[in-house]
């Protein structure tokens, strides 16, 4: 047994050492990203001929429940959600093979986004450095920073965004070209052409063997100057001669911008790492900042160095002390029962030693199914119902023990005798007891997605710690209570004689006033009922990260210039807040199209200073509401507050930012649009209501050519010529690169600044036929108008989204407010839909699962109660235990104020088990008794004080381990408070109904049809 326990702490230990730890379970569905990249072109062109062609190619994947798409300038960004059955692997696999086919325009690539989820962004920094440009900053980053951080282990991406990307830019002059007769195309193909290496093969010579290099490439602007581009009677024209070149950067898709101590920045490099799914946090973690560590002092210049400004390890650390802080402050309460009840330090510290290794059992479960520990999984355990099964043993050992008195105990045969008995006699109920409290978890496994991946860990923890204390409870204790209980009063001690006394009265009362007791019974369960359906509903708390991210959305067609100004007013109002240490802005997208924004989406993320450091009594509530407060003045915004984890959760959900997400689908984007405002309107007044929005919405103002095609084909100009210009000359178009050492830089033909303002538009010049060169004004008509800022698609159908954020409501009785007004007052036309989205959507299919697995596990038990009992009465009153423990958790609710949520859910299944086991113990023993001849009121009346003290001790162990996670307010305490709530709750009211409506109950079957209780195996147990 020494060995065996021996190997148990080592195994866990090395368990523990290995297992990864997270904050918050990844909850991401399985997801494949597929972003495509079609510079300079309207989001119309990229749906028509980017998104439409990559929906078609993924439509009908094998278990993929929705396609959804964003298509923006120069964008395509589609996510292929699938069910729970196909791993990430398989799923990419499936994307990857369809993708092959799809046929792209010139110009356009697809790729699909690495495996990453809604929680991988755990690390987020800033790259400085004094008298240096953002520019070169940006090159940095890319060529130094990027390429060291990609090797550490775990990294899937790193996300860069500020500053521009380098490039070698050849801006043409009109009028020069014109009196070259020069051409764009020709100017294009000459430098195109320009910059090769080549092999000539290899040559012997003499003895020895060369091979041949033809270098040709371009190593310096220099070079570019020097490019030939036609000779005009022997004389060369260069590059030089019809152009200006220079050092340029493509226009960017996004700005990052920073206040904090030192001032105002208004572009900044910025970069985030990306965490491969399934990998271990604190590990990668780990990695990164060494390998921060190692550029910062190798491979930067001097004056340049990595800043980090969110780190995901002080939110884990965080979680994790707030977590085994409450099982510590548990763990200490569950010793102070055991010594109230026993008044012996010996039995105590056996129980408890169960805990320990209860815990490393857990760690060695998770290990064995893979699963990461996090602040739910190691949050929910309450080691008071974890050594049930070992109090029941030693309870009842320490009573037997207790009836051979203090000599007779001395005799070690004796005692090996009394304790083999005790352990004997509640070895099958505590048993039956224990796998009763593992099934009441399995509705848990059977959550689906969001729902499940947040809970299913919670529910292998707490089942490996079961089966540990099981095994350990009916082979550790026992022996250790031979060695160790070598003197055990024979009587009980004050606690327990008082307790007694006066539940003897009760029991007493009860017994002679079986009406009035079913009466009161009913009248409970009723009035729960009743409360029941007064209680709001959520899907799940909001984890507190301890940070703040705040959302703005600006005017659809705000300029980058503008939206820049507009970042830094907000970013210096929230300054102003003196909790608020730097504020770091995020307008746009990152040039790699990883998340679908606009520069009118900006974003801005507050880092607060130190708690200690903060006003008295100021809380994060408060720094919000102040915050709005601040921000209220300026026109035109409506802020909304979030955090970066839950922002990203919410956003993988539906796609679309907000807790409840409103989704319309149809063909007309613009009666879709149309239809998305008056359901704005009927929900924005909504009470609870904080901030609803059209997503995404609004347009952006174009500047559109359209060709006359006789007149082009009059000069003999076709229409792809035509394009070729506008897009080289206009948005500029790479025609070659030139590499720096290892670092290449794109090599691109654009018009001079001034020479691409609107009014200069109808002078760029079209190559004819002849020869000539045309005006874009001889064949092509310039007007103003509008375009779609973002077009959204949902498996074939467009879509436009409401997202509603709510505030001092429960979600349910939000959204049956919105759904009534919604339907008395909106009229969708035929082959319109509306679909209500987002958490609401995961909290309808997680409590619609549990619907009928709830009442399939409770069937469940019975059926384990019919097997150890064989007899439907006994199984029956047991199961009576689960409504009369519901009652105190629904007022439990009701009195905190916490809505019915899904971990509130989770509290109810494990609260069934505990209740079930309370009524196994006293059942068992009425059994016993019955069975040996006592009268039914004798027997219900001496089994019950006898099974009071254990009652007692696993109602009050069970309530009091959880005590600190209902009252704590520590960081990720949120998510574990309604589950404790509702098990402490519970089982008040379970313990009081247990020790008065059982035996009641019981007498009443057993004076009727003693037979009923006492058929098959009774399970005797005294």
């Amino acid at each position: 047994m020494v060995f065996l326990l021996l190997v148990l702490v080592v195994s866990g230990l090395i368990a523990f050492k290995n297992l990864p730890i997270e904050a918050f379970p990844d909850v991401s569905d399985t997801q494949v990203t597929v972003i495509g990249l079609y510079p300079g072109r309207a989001a119309e062109e990229v749906e028509r001929q980017l998104t439409l062609p990559v929906e078609v190619a993924l439509s009908g994947l094998p278990d993929s429940v929705r396609l959804f798409s964003h298509t923006q300038f120069g964008l395509s960004y589609t996510v292929i959600t699938f069910n729970d059955r196909p791993s990430d692997q398989l799923a990419r696999q499936r994307v990857n093979e369809r993708l092959q086919n799809v046929s792209l325009p010139r110009g356009a690539e697809i790729r699909i986004q690495p495996p990453q989820t809604a929680i991988g962004e755990i690390f987020r920094f800033r790259l400085v450095g004094e008298g240096y440009t953002t520019q070169h900053l940006r090159t940095l980053q890319d060529w130094v920073v990027e390429r060291h951080l990609r090797r550490v282990p775990g990294v899937a991406d790193v996300v860069t965004m500020g500053g521009t990307v380098k490039q070698y830019e050849v801006n043409p002059d009109l009028a020069k070209m014109r009196d070259y007769k020069i051409t764009l195309p020709q100017l294009f193909e000459a430098i195109s052409r320009a910059s090769a290496n080549v092999g000539g093969g290899a040559v012997s010579h003499g003895s020895q063997q060369y091979l041949i290099r033809s270098l040709g490439e371009l190593r310096s602007s220099a070079d570019i100057a020097n490019i030939v581009v036609v000779a005009n009677k022997g004389v060369p024209i260069l590059v030089r001669d019809i152009a200006q070149v220079r050092q340029g950067g493509a226009p960017a898709q996004g700005v990052m911008g920073q206040t904090g101590p030192e001032g105002n920045l208004d572009d900044m490099v910025n970069g985030i790492v990306v965490m491969r799914k399934g990998e271990n946090p604190s590990d990668v973690l780990a990695g990164v900042k060494q390998k921060i560590e190692f550029i910062n002092r190798t491979q930067l210049p001097k004056g340049v160095e990595i800043q980090a400004y969110y780190d995901r390890s002080w939110l884990i650390d965080k979680t994790l002390t707030t977590v085994f802080t409450n099982l510590l402050e548990g763990a200490l309460l569950v010793v102070a029962v055991l010594l109230l009840f026993l008044t012996n330090l010996r039995a105590a510290l056996i129980v408890a030693t169960i805990i320990p290794l209860a815990l490393l059992s857990t760690f060695l479960g998770l290990t064995f199914v893979g699963i990461p520990a996090n602040l739910l999984s190691l949050g929910a355990m309450d080691f008071g119902i974890i050594i049930d099964g070992a109090v029941i043993v030693v309870e009842n050992i320490f009573r037997r023990l207790g009836e051979l008195g203090q000599r007779r105990i001395q005799n070690a045969r004796l005692r090996r005798f009394a304790v083999l008995k005790a352990a004997t006699e509640v070895g099958r109920p505590t048993l039956f007891s224990m796998l009763i409290i593992i099934v009441a978890h399995v509705p848990i496994f059977t959550l689906q997605r969001h729902e499940g991946r947040i809970f299913s860990p919670m529910a292998w923890t707490v089942s490996s710690a079961l089966v540990g204390s099981l095994i350990l409870s009916l082979t550790l204790v026992p022996l250790a209570c031979f060695w160790l209980l070598r003197k055990v009063p024979d009587h009980d001690n004050r606690v327990v004689e008082w307790c007694k006394a006066r539940y003897a009265r009760i029991l007493d009362w009860s017994l002679r006033q079986t009406k009035k007791v079913f009466v009161m019974a009913i009248g409970a369960v009723v009035a729960a009922g009743i409360v029941a359906s007064q209680l709001g509903s959520e899907f799940l708390p909001e984890l507190n990260e301890g940070s703040i991210w705040v959302n703005v959305a600006l005017p659809p067609s705000v300029s980058p210039e503008e939206s820049a100004r507009s970042a830094r007013m907000i970013r210096e109002t929230l300054k102003q807040v003196p909790e608020v240490s730097t504020v770091i802005s995020k307008v746009g997208r990152p040039d790699d199209g990883t998340d679908p924004k606009i520069f009118s989406s900006a974003e801005f993320y507050v880092e607060m200073r130190p708690l200690a450091q903060w006003r008295a009594g100021m809380n994060k509530e408060g720094l919000i509401r102040e915050m709005e407060q601040a921000l209220a003045p300026i026109a035109g915004i409506e802020p909304t507050f979030s955090q970066p984890i839950r922002d990203n959760v919410l956003e993988s959900i539906s796609q679309i930012d907000g807790q409840i997400v409103i989704k319309l689908q149809g063909d007309d984007i613009l009666k879709l649009k149309e239809l998305a405002r008056q359901v704005r309107e009927q929900v924005a007044n909504v009470e609870g209501v904080r901030r609803s929005f059209i997503d995404r919405d609004g347009n952006l103002p174009q500047f559109r050519l359209e060709i006359d095609r006789l007149a082009a084909a009059r000069y003999g100009i076709n229409i792809t010529d035509v394009q070729d210009v506008v897009e080289a000359s206009l948005a500029g178009k790479a025609a070659t690169e030139l590499w720096e050492g290892e670092r290449r830089f794109s090599v691109v033909v654009r018009l001079k600044p001034e020479s691409r303002d609107l009014p200069s538009l109808d002078r760029v010049l079209v190559p004819s036929s002849n020869g000539g060169q045309i005006s874009l004004a001889e064949f092509a008509r310039f007007h103003m108008t509008e375009g779609a800022m973002n077009i959204s698609r949902e498996n074939g159908q467009r879509v436009a989204a409401i997202g509603v954020f709510i505030r001092d409501r429960d979600m349910g009785s939000v959204v049956a407010d919105m759904q009534k007004r919604v339907a008395e007052r909106v009229v969708l036309p035929a082959g319109y839909s509306i679909i209500w989205s987002g958490e609401f959507e995961n909290q309808q299919r997680a409590m619609a699962r549990l619907s009928w697995v709830v009442p399939l596990s409770i069937l469940l038990i019975f059926l384990l109660l019919f097997n150890a009992f064989g007899s439907v009465a006994s199984a029956t009153l047991i199961i009576i235990n689960i409504p009369l423990a519901m009652i105190g958790g629904i007022l439990a609710l009701m009195l905190t104020g916490i809505p019915l949520s899904v971990s509130a859910a989770i509290g109810f299944i494990a609260l069934f088990g505990q209740a079930v086991l309370n009524g196994v113990v006293i059942v068992s023993d009425f059994n016993g008794r019955l069975a040996a001849g006592v009268a039914p009121l004798q027997a219900v009346r001496e089994g019950a004080l006898v099974r009071l003290r254990t009652v007692l001790m696993t109602s009050l162990l069970a309530m009091l381990g959880l005590l600190p996670m209902a009252l704590s307010r520590g960081i990720g305490a949120e998510t574990q408070r309604p589950l404790a709530v509702v098990v402490i709750g519970g089982l008040v009211s379970a313990t009081v109904l247990t020790l008065i409506v059982l035996p009641v109950l019981y007498a009443w079957v057993a004076q009727r049809r003693p037979k009923w209780l006492t058929s098959g195996d009774a399970m005797p147990d005294h």
